[in-house]
């Protein structure tokens, strides 16, 4: 009789050295490598915060070969980093049709430079869109049980059949591994590739959280408890050059009700930029809707 035990290692052995084909090491670090994943051909994705260099990058791939890797972009909001490498021989990876439900098998596939590495765990949960704290989105919110060590960092995330789920990052939460979807990282690499970085929307203003009185409320028929009051402005800024001004409320962005900063942040996605945006204020008592274009946000340095 086949101990089951047995039969469910050697699968997972097994889908850890299929999956490794299309895994490479990063050096891109000192003392840890990483992992990367060959998501399209040349181009291999990997976790931002292990890419501590813009140059001198390589890559050890599944044949052994060490080859020169360009850095096309990063994206600390999702932590996500995209490398350019010619002459890369590894299968692409396979790509689940969905996210698999809470509680399914899930295994993160790296590599470094001493061979493939796996770690097992299960899927804790799959929550809607969200921002990240470091200002990124992610298209659903996958967390998993999972523990990483440092190489595992980029590693794929793939379901028990082997296929691709999403990119594993340790800095997205400070409880959980997330893995980053399918969905974000082809937006994210898109980006990349095209512009080198991912174009944040810009308002140019300070904003902070204030309490509706209870009459203003009643005689304006608003829905809303609380909006954000405008603190600073930048008046060269898109939202100066719209007409807000200190002391603004801002009830509504784009039709969507901004109750708190990441209300705004939401809104200004990186496919907001250059667009019309309706405002709806609060302005000494009374409403005032204005149109203001979105910016681009400055780059620091």
């Amino acid at each position: 009789m086949t101990n089951p035990l047995v039969s469910l290692s050697e699968q997972l052995a097994s889908t850890a050295a299929q999956v490794g084909e299309s895994i490479v090491a990063v050096h891109a670090r000192h003392r840890f490598d990483s992992s990367g994943v060959h998501w399209t051909n040349g181009v291999v994705v990997t976790a931002d915060h292990t890419v501590r260099r813009d140059e001198d990058i390589h890559v050890t791939s599944p044949d052994g070969s060490r080859l020169s890797a360009e850095l096309a972009g990063r994206d600390p909001g999702t932590d996500l980093a995209v490398l350019r490498v010619s002459g890369l021989n590894a299968a692409v990876a396979s790509r689940a049709a969905k996210i698999p439900t809470p509680g399914s098998v899930m295994l993160a596939i790296g590599r470094s430079k001493d061979g493939v590495s796996a770690a097992f765990g299960v899927l804790s949960s799959v929550s809607p869109a969200a921002p990240t704290w470091r200002g990124g989105r992610l298209d659903q919110v996958v967390r998993l049980d999972i523990a990483l060590h440092p190489a595992a960092s980029g590693a794929a995330v793939v379901d028990a059949a082997g296929h691709l789920v999403g990119v594993a990052t340790p800095v997205l939460s400070r409880v959980s591994v997330f893995a980053v979807p399918l969905a974000t990282v082809d937006r994210v690499v898109e980006a990349l590739l095209t512009h080198g970085r991912i174009p944040r929307g810009y308002l140019g203003v300070g904003l902070q959280p204030v309490g509706i009185p209870e009459h203003l409320k009643s005689k304006l028929q608003l829905g809303a408890s609380q909006g954000l009051i405008v603190i600073s402005v930048d008046h060269d800024a898109p939202a100066g050059q719209a007409g807000i001004t200190i002391g603004d409320v801002l009830l509504e962005l784009g039709g969507r009700t901004t109750h708190s900063p990441e209300n705004v942040q939401e809104v200004l996605d990186s496919g907001s930029v250059g667009k019309k945006l309706a405002a709806r204020l609060l302005r000494g008592g009374a409403l005032v809707e204005l149109e203001v274009t979105v910016g681009e946000r400055p780059r620091k340095g």
